[in-house]
């Protein structure tokens, strides 16, 4: 256990370097210069590396090293390099998707729908389905000119062939899309949960389902200009990346909501992006709710939502139990039941775009409407099986209207906003009319750290419900929306890193309180 100390200093760390055994691409490296163009190549020349590609709004290169050099050899070089920020391998990622079923009837299907109904998508379509919502769906691409289609489909991009036709090779993309904006009430196949959006197509990943981080990172930050409110990423890996967090950290100060999967691993970690500050980190249920034994769980993990389970045909309808939506695959169309977290994430990347479409857009509310309205499932309140619970569309788009749902799966219990009447309805400690304001902020108490391998972890508490942001000396704020007591957050490091910060908190009336300077050493 290390106690978190006041620090006099501010040294700043080394971001975070990688090793060890996990999968990414060879013969490259992923690296951010401090300093301009002049220190970019400088760097470039004394270490004989090549570049094919610069993300400009993170300043990150993707360079070639020197034949006969290894990866790990070129990262510990430049690690120490004053002017590097960091150097890391482009890691491999892969679609979170678990297997499939299929069936050729012709007839509408929406009856086979399971997740519609479980989480009351039709019902919230009373307030509308979406329209005008850019939603960017970065994946494997989308294939356009099926039977039933996806509606309202934008010029994308390819940054996996480097071109600007999306077209999707792999079939996951198109599914994902799908099941957030399929063609809708049109007497055809079967329905999307938001089939109002405008879709934008962003192909990350090959016909093998699986991309690069640097990849990944220029399709959120591309999307991200683009105007996405929402960016849906059915994809993952189980290690981290600078490159790929600072594309994050982009996108959610843009004001973009990003929706990730937690990964289809059966652990007790949830995978990257989605275990990112500012990511909705969705993991998969079955019909009911029921957690799927695949998804990853852990203390990153926001919220549950239908990804299938097709071991089971719970329903009796005489098909597995996984989630039906229109693809292309293995050269034909065809309505086709899959599984996993990437079948989960466009669930809830649909349902903060029917929020955003009720007028709120900060990607903070967004999340604690999703989640304060979700349906509470394992253990009371906040649990790391299923979050905050499982998705009730209905719920959160009638709350981000401005009213109050008496519908069945209402919000769960022990969450902060559970049972108001109105979006942004007084809680604890906010004023009330013919009383007085409440103008005292709370008080930061118990400050405490530990770490454990790469990563460390920050507990402190409030003396009122209030939220929970870090703010790091050298890297920006991290934390959430969530009102609660006990606070608590984890981060992944470099070892031999010292990191600086501040706690801050603030109560439902506003009222902000900002801890003295801490440092955590790895």
């Amino acid at each position: 256990m290390l106690t978190l100390l006041l620090l006099a200093c501010n040294t700043a760390p080394k971001a975070p370097v990688f090793g060890g055994d996990i999968p990414y691409l060879d013969g490259e490296v992923l690296l951010q210069v401090n300093g301009d163009d002049v220190d970019q190549m400088n760097v470039q020349d004394d270490n004989g590396l090549a570049e094919t590609d610069y993300n400009a709004p993170i300043n990150v290169q993707r360079v070639t090293i020197p034949a006969g050099k290894s990866v790990d050899s070129v990262i510990a070089k430049l690690s120490d390099d004053t002017r590097v920020s960091f150097a890391e391998p482009n890691i491999l990622a892969f679609s979170d998707s678990g297997g499939s079923t299929s069936t050729t009837a012709n007839d509408p299907y929406m009856s086979y729908q399971w997740n519609m109904t479980d989480i009351q998508a039709q019902q919230a379509w009373a307030y509308g389905t979406g329209n005008g919502v850019l939603v960017a769906v970065i994946d494997s691409g989308l294939k356009t000119g099926g039977p039933d289609g996806v509606a309202n489909v934008q010029s994308g991009y390819d940054f996996y062939n480097g071109d600007s036709n999306p077209t999707d090779d792999n079939g996951h993309g198109t599914f994902c899309a799908g099941t957030i904006a399929q063609n809708t009430n049109n007497g055809v196949g079967v329905a999307g949960i938001a089939p109002g959006v405008k879709i934008l197509p962003v192909k990350v990943m090959g016909s093998d389902g699986s991309g690069d981080v640097a990849t990944i990172a220029s399709g959120i930050t591309w999307a991200t200009d683009q105007g996405a409110k929402v960016i849906s990423m059915s994809l993952g890996s189980s290690s981290s990346s600078s490159t790929l967090s600072s594309a994050v950290a982009y996108a959610y100060g843009k004001g973009v909501t990003i929706v990730a999967a937690s990964g289809n691993d059966y652990s007790s970690t949830v995978g990257y992006p989605a275990a990112y500050p500012g990511v909705i980190a969705v993991g998969a249920a079955g019909i009911g709710g029921t957690h799927s034994a695949y998804s990853n769980t852990g203390t990153n993990l926001d919220i549950t939502a239908p990804g299938g389970d097709l071991s089971l045909d719970a329903n009796n309808d005489g098909y597995a139990d996984g989630i039906l939506q229109e693809t292309y695959d293995s050269g034909a169309w065809t309505y086709t039941f899959w599984e996993g977290t990437s079948m989960a994430t466009p669930h809830v990347a649909a349902a903060a775009a029917l929020v955003i479409a009720q007028g709120v857009t900060n990607p903070d509310d967004v999340a604690a409407i999703l989640e304060s309205t979700a349906t509470d499932k394992g253990s009371s309140g906040y649990d790391t099986t299923y979050g905050y619970g499982y998705l009730n569309v209905y719920n959160a788009v009638v709350k981000a209207h401005g009213g109050t749902s008496s519908s069945s799966g209402s919000s769960s219990s022990g969450s902060s906003s559970s049972g108001s009447s109105s979006s942004g309805s007084s809680s604890s400690g906010s004023s009330s009319s013919g009383s007085t304001a409440d103008t005292t902020p709370p008080t930061i108490s118990s400050v405490s750290g530990y770490t454990r391998s790469s990563k460390f972890y920050i507990k402190w508490t409030t003396n009122e419900s209030a939220t929970s942001y870090v703010n790091f000396t050298d890297y920006g704020t991290y934390g959430n929306t969530t009102m609660k007591t006990a606070h608590s957050l984890s981060f992944t490091g470099s070892a031999g890193s010292t990191y600086t910060f501040t706690i801050t908190s603030a109560d439902a009336a506003g009222n902000s309180t900002t801890s003295s300077l801490y440092s955590i050493s790895l």
